[in-house]
């Protein structure tokens, strides 16, 4: 299973993602466009992982969220990662709350280094990518990000994180929610919720 762990997100913001990856179809750089509906507010790649592991990542993934309320973000315009030399990415990058969301991140990231999982050696930046540049440019791009950088994309209410399985396909990635896991509850409140199928 390929797996990850994200934050959803709300419809709106999804459509006017899309809207500004049409802005940007006309840049001169040759992008392999993210489908709106799989764009998310990624915390952690797992990457391949036995279905057997299933288990013991949702133990370890339910309380990392414990002592951490539901926050609110901002999807801000368009930028590219990184932000000198030859584009990887075109992203947009979020404002408001980042000092819990990279709390947040940095629990799931210590909670999946406890079984294995190699903690990320980058400080976490969260974004949400509009694609991935496949090759170099064929002209003057960076004009056109910045006409659209100043663009609020839209809000971003957290209040749960989601693993995800990733299956890739012919039309691209699909992205099943396997577990949800909400902010703010301490371990063990409540019913513990069955994996989703």
């Amino acid at each position: 299973m390929r797996l990850f762990v994200a934050a959803e997100l709300p419809a709106g913001l999804r459509d006017k993602l899309s809207s500004i990856q049409e802005s940007l179809r006309q840049a001169p750089l040759p992008v392999r466009w993210a489908r709106p509906e799989g764009i998310h507010l990624t915390f952690k790649f797992l990457g391949e992982t036995p279905d057997s592991r299933l288990g013991e990542i949702t133990e370890v993934l339910r309380p990392a969220g414990e002592g951490i309320a539901p926050f609110r973000l901002e999807a801000c315009g368009a930028a590219p990662f990184p932000d000198r030399g030859a584009p990887r990415l075109l992203w947009v990058e979020t404002r408001g709350d980042l000092e819990t969301t990279r709390r947040l991140a940095a629990s799931i990231d210590a909670a999946t280094a406890r079984i294995g999982f190699p903690a990320e050696a980058r400080e976490f930046r969260p974004h949400l990518t509009l694609g991935r540049v496949k090759g170099p440019a064929r002209g003057e791009w960076r004009g056109m990000l910045e006409r659209v950088a100043g663009q609020a994309a839209g809000p971003l209410e957290v209040r749960e994180y989601v693993l995800f399985q990733s299956r890739l396909g012919p039309a691209g990635a699909l992205y099943t929610p396997l577990q949800r896991f909400p902010l703010g509850r301490e371990a063990g409140a409540g019913q513990r919720p069955e994996i989703e199928r």
